[in-house]
């Protein structure tokens, strides 16, 4: 439960849609998906509403079946999270991250923002920044997020985006009124190494591009979704991929395995409108049409997803979906004798005998120039 803030939600009314999802798993029968329990059952929160709702909140959650819960932190520093307009402060943060824990949840995972140039923040009351050295700042920042427990055990899950400026936000607001400049990508590929670089020595798994876990600890929904594991989305612009065949079908292609994978037409993906007026009003009539839309995925886009969605991750893509046309096969080379692409593993043979096909994929030091590197096998 995501994609917005879900924590603001009493814990009835998560109770009632667990309880709608279970009924409709429980009559997937063919597809053998029972009722639960769930492998995994996320919930993003807010640091301010788990304080407020405090310990019987959590347990209640927890009793609803929820495995996981991924807080949004984005920074443990007062300046910085007003400047992002986040309600809580990094007091805040860490109570709840304490809460949570105190509350029985095994499974917690932060998010954090980097991307942005702290000496160049003035609030509206004209104040800067009291200017520091900027890569103290951020590896002191990455070091107290990985200590918000305060005990010394660490996050299970770490999620890092970079900031980004879209037209015609309260950000791009602030650069263009000179409360804000934003760092040289140079800069911020800088803060993308020393977090690379810290999260490994703390034991962390690197296996996305934007993602680290502890082993084991790998978020399995956004895993799917890399892998091109059919998914259902509900609620306003929630996005749904689904697969024309059945479930055998289904569960070879999502482990690369399915020969008709790729054919025109298998794949379709869907998406609802945006406008949560329009989202009631269909969910009370039963007619979606007015705001549901839909496209079947060519063999081409099939195939560019895979390329673009298995080079974000450790796991990369087959060696044959690379050379799938001549530009990106001459590329693929072009690409694996300047280090960009590297063997899964170190080498093209399969170490362990399994007969699975070989795999590429991009290295962690060049994962933070992805898009040039993906957009060239495309």
């Amino acid at each position: 439960m995501g994609g917005g803030t879900p924590s603001v939600m009493p814990a009835e009314t998560v109770g009632r849609i667990v309880a709608a999802c279970r009924k409709a798993l429980s009559g997937m029968e063919e597809c053998s998906c029972g009722g639960g329990p769930f492998e995994e059952f996320t919930v993003e929160v807010n640091p301010d509403d788990i304080v407020q709702k405090g310990h019987g909140y959590v347990e209640a959650l927890l009793g609803l079946g929820v495995t996981r819960v991924s807080m949004g932190v984005q920074s443990l520093d007062d300046r910085v999270l007003k400047w992002m307009n986040r309600r809580h402060d990094a007091s805040s943060a860490r109570k709840a991250y304490r809460i949570l824990k105190e509350s029985g949840v095994e499974n917690t995972g932060i998010d954090l923002i980097f991307g942005y140039d702290a000496g160049s923040i003035v609030l509206p009351d004209g104040i800067a920044w009291n200017g520091r050295d900027a890569e103290k700042y951020w590896s002191g920042m990455i070091e107290a997020a990985l200590d918000i427990s305060g005990d010394g055990s660490l996050p299970k899950h770490v999620s890092a985006y970079q900031l980004s400026i879209e037209d015609g936000s309260v950000l791009a607001g602030m650069v263009r009124d000179g409360f804000y400049s934003e760092p040289p990508e140079e800069e911020c590929a800088r803060q993308y190494d020393r977090l690379c670089g810290i999260l490994a020595s703390a034991g962390y798994h690197h296996y996305e591009i934007s993602n680290f876990a502890m082993p084991g600890y790998e978020a399995r929904h956004n895993s799917a979704y890399w892998r091109h594991v059919p998914y259902v989305g509900i609620g306003p612009a929630a996005h749904t991929l689904s697969f024309c065949g059945g479930c055998e079908v289904v569960s070879a292609a999502a482990s690369g395995l399915s020969p008709d994978a790729g054919k025109d037409g298998l794949w379709r993906r869907s998406w609802n409108a945006a406008d949560v007026d329009a989202y009631i009003a269909a969910a009370s009539s039963g007619d979606w049409n007015g705001i549901r839309e839909s496209e079947s995925l060519t063999r081409e886009q099939y195939r560019e997803e895979e390329i673009m969605l298995g080079l974000r991750t450790d796991r990369g893509v087959p060696v044959s979906l690379l050379a799938g046309n001549p530009d990106s096969a001459e590329n693929t080379e072009k690409l694996l004798r300047a280090g960009a692409l590297v063997p899964v593993g170190g080498v093209f043979s399969d170490k362990g005998g399994s007969g699975q096909e070989p795999r590429l994929r991009i290295p962690e030091d060049r994962f933070f120039v992805s898009d040039d590197i993906i957009a060239g096998l495309l």
